[in-house]
């Protein structure tokens, strides 16, 4: 559905831009550890950099889809739980 009719869009790229906007998970990684632990601020931290990694990758894939105009909210929904799962995983 996101490939379009001409069909453009294939796994390895879809795969390069989801590696290629996890930069803002890594860095909340990295930020994690300067970060005391538990408490609200880390969630909010983690909170800002998955919806960075969200809109940067929701941007991508309109760009690289004929028809990503019409899907952008199902294309940013699922990257944002993807980068959430990823996220928790950096929290806890």
């Amino acid at each position: 559905m996101l490939a379009g009719r001409s069909g453009n869009l294939d796994l390895h790229t879809c795969t390069s831009v989801v590696g290629h906007c996890m930069l803002p998970v890594v860095i909340l990684s990295v930020a994690s550890l300067f970060v005391p632990q538990g408490g609200v601020v880390r969630f909010a931290i983690a909170a800002v950099f998955v919806l960075w990694a969200t809109r940067v990758y929701t941007r991508l894939m309109v760009v690289l889809t004929d028809g990503g105009d019409e899907h952008h909210g199902l294309i940013a929904y699922a990257c944002f739980l993807i980068y959430t799962l990823f996220s928790l995983l950096v929290i806890f």
